[in-house]
């Protein structure tokens, strides 16, 4: 008799993957007071959130990507499982993936992306191991204006923000670009990691 691993993700179908994800993003909009119906934020087609309980920005930025309309899928215990038993079913020739996690688990799930044909269109470095002030490094083939001015309208809320708007410039037109951003840190948050990732993949159509 072959036991399941007790970290195995259950298998969801995509009618409970779309109902928890919904769920989701209403409980993270209920804890912080936002109002979905009021936010007006269009809705991005077959996009998925991922979002690791663990740290409250990765909650925040897939919160934002739930006001844009995307599920959320929970990137824990482990990545691998996640992506094979929820993630990758759900993927189709033009759907995005976007989270901000560990720099260990993107590179997990691109590796897990490659046989989807999943291209990178952006990546955000955000690293507080600088003293005494914070770096964003932004790289993509993204329009990254708005996302610019996401994470530089101040720390309180950046990652929510940057969520919303990389949910909107999914559907962009390509633009490579590159943006170092260096920022005064005005306070220090002892459950953040010292760096995370935040990134945006799209299958290819």
């Amino acid at each position: 008799m072959r036991l399941r691993p007790k970290w195995q993700v259950p298998h969801l179908d995509r009618r409970e993957l779309l109902g928890l994800g919904g769920a989701a993003a209403l409980s993270l909009a209920t804890s912080s007071g936002i109002d979905i119906a009021a936010v007006g934020a269009p809705r991005v087609a077959a996009m998925l959130a991922v979002a690791d309980p663990r740290y409250a920005d990765s909650c925040d930025f897939a919160r934002g990507l739930a006001r844009g309309g995307a599920p959320v899928v929970r990137l824990a215990p482990n990545a691998g499982a996640a992506w094979f038993e929820t993630i990758a079913p759900e993927l189709r020739p033009g759907a995005h993936l976007a989270g901000l996690t560990l720099d260990s688990d993107f590179f997990i799930l691109q590796r897990l992306a490659e046989p989807a044909r999943a291209v990178t269109r952006f990546v955000g470095r955000h690293d507080w191991r600088c003293r005494p002030g914070v770096s964003h490094r932004l790289r993509g083939t993204v329009k990254l204006d708005d996302i610019v001015g996401a994470i530089d309208a101040g720390e309180d809320g950046w990652a929510e923000r940057l969520g919303l708007t990389l949910a909107i410039a999914a559907e962009s037109g390509e633009a490579r670009q590159e943006q170092w951003l260096r920022r005064e840190r005005t306070k220090t948050v002892a459950a953040r990691p010292s760096y995370l990732v935040s990134w945006l993949m799209t299958v290819a159509a």
